[in-house]
């Protein structure tokens, strides 16, 4: 008789939303490159907000409702 142990590990809500945070910076890197994009400013104002996203203040405490609320182009 075998027994197997699978290891689980458990993705916090944190972690979570920097993966999605900066899937979304590589998924509009195109933007950031290609003066004629459609919609590049706006997308390059996305980007900003992305990668200030998450914002702590001095105590470390998150500031801009991170991780519920996302940044939105």
């Amino acid at each position: 008789m075998a027994i197997v142990i699978y290891e689980q590990v458990l993705e916090t809500q944190e972690v979570y939303a920097k993966q999605w945070r900066d899937a979304e910076l590589t998924r509009t890197d195109i933007a950031a490159t290609v003066s004629d994009y459609p919609n590049a400013e706006a997308i390059l104002v996305y980007r900003e907000a992305l990668r200030q996203w998450p914002a702590t203040n001095e105590a470390g405490e998150y500031i801009n409702g991170f991780p519920a609320t996302r940044p939105e182009l």
